[in-house]
């Protein structure tokens, strides 16, 4: 028997139909014809707080402006939040939550302490593309995760690079030098570093004091910096420790001459230090927001956050607004039939990504996946709390 054309278009059109649908029940998790989900776990609460807040606004802005030029291929990105308060067990079963409820389609935010290393199996279970900037950590590289994308130089890099400023720019080859570190995995990590400038440099070490995570009471370790007769302190601290250890050399009438890294950088931690009038280094992967690429990125922070969240951006609000650029770049060379799998492939070949002089060229291409941008050095002032570029990245 004969069909008719219109039958046969009839009982064709179911068919037509469920084909024309195929691509979208084939999409991957998080993506859908309007929007692609990323995920971030922050630590939005606890002590660690304000730098998880930055990073959220950094993230936030990054987003906001992708959107505002069109998203990425005709896709809005949108970005879902969970706050572990920097407990790895929370990290664990935010990232889950975000996975395997939100369906997100990558992670732009991995927390940081502990819980940075507590999440990586999950993601790496999930072959969900990664992004770890929050807290670079080595643990993330080692083993190797295909899907796993990390920013940032480890800490010993960071006191290496101080040090050898100091050594070569400020006169200080012939200082003794001395180290207070935190005696976990960040100060170890700065241990090495300054072991390393130590011997390579040729430069006289004096003292190397740890203390536990925690301290409040510097006085023995200060007192322990002057009897050895330190010149040049390197910190191995994080935020109220370097106020605790600069008020007690300075009530022991020290004259010293003090380096740290990122973290002696952080408005919290100067607001803190400044007060005892030491004019110290450091050195950051990223720009001061005082910088003009910084004042840049406070200019369009101004348009489209909120006042709270514009007021808690740092440097880790360049690390969350680079991260989010980062992912979005190598979506949109996957184009409209984006995959995990395409994405993992194309953050595997992002070399020299231009960041607008928030930090220098990011490559990702290597073995490791590890894009350790150039250091720039900084000196705080400590008379008005404000902050002075001495290099450009890399330069020193």
């Amino acid at each position: 028997m004969k069909l008719t054309a219109q039958l046969r278009r009839w009982l064709l059109a179911p068919a037509l139909a469920l084909a024309a649908a195929q691509p979208l029940l084939a999409q991957e998790p998080g993506v859908s014809d309007d929007e692609i989900l990323i995920g971030e776990v922050l630590m939005l609460s606890g002590p660690a707080a304000f730098i998880g807040k930055s990073a959220y606004a950094g993230s936030k802005l990054a987003a906001a402006e992708i959107n505002a030029a069109g998203g990425i291929n005709g896709r809005k990105l949108r970005v879902l939040y969970e706050d572990d308060g920097y407990v790895p067990a929370r990290s664990v079963s935010a990232m889950r939550k975000l996975i395997d409820v939100d369906k997100v389609f990558a992670v732009t935010g991995t927390t940081g302490g502990s819980g940075v290393t507590a999440v990586m199996p999950v993601v790496e279970e999930k072959g969900v593309p990664t992004i770890v900037h929050v807290a670079p950590n080595p643990t993330v590289l080692n083993p190797r995760r295909a899907n796993v994308f990390m920013v940032g130089p480890d800490y010993d890099v960071a006191a290496y690079e101080g040090m050898r400023y100091l050594a070569d720019k400020q006169g200080k080859r012939s200082a003794r030098f001395g180290l207070l570190y935190q005696n976990d995995d960040y100060g170890k990590g700065v241990l090495k570093g300054y072991q390393k400038a130590v011997a390579e440099l040729k430069l006289k070490d004096v003292v190397e004091v740890p203390y536990q995570r925690g301290a409040k009471d510097f006085s023995a370790e200060a007192l322990r910096l002057k009897e050895a007769g330190v010149e040049v302190l390197v910190l191995g601290t994080v935020v109220s420790e370097v106020a605790g250890i600069l008020s007690e050399t300075r009530r022991l009438g020290m004259d010293l001459t003090v380096v740290g890294n990122w973290a002696a950088g952080l408005p919290a931690t100067i607001k803190l230090a400044a007060p005892y009038g030491y004019d110290y280094y450091f050195d950051d992967y990223y720009a001061s927001l005082s910088d003009p690429a910084g004042q840049r990125l406070m200019d369009s922070a101004r348009k489209h956050l909120a006042p709270d969240e514009v007021a808690a951006m740092s440097r880790y609000a360049v690390s969350g607004y680079v991260g989010i650029k980062l992912m979005a770049d190598a979506i949109r060379r996957c184009g409209r039939s984006v995959t995990r799998a395409c994405v993992i492939a194309e953050l595997g070949k992002t070399r020299n990504f231009d960041t607008g002089g928030l930090s220098g060229a990011i490559s990702l291409d290597n073995p490791a996946g590890h894009a350790a941008p150039p250091l720039k050095m900084f000196q705080l002032n400590a008379r008005d709390g404000s902050v002075k570029a001495l290099t450009e990245f890399g330069a020193h």
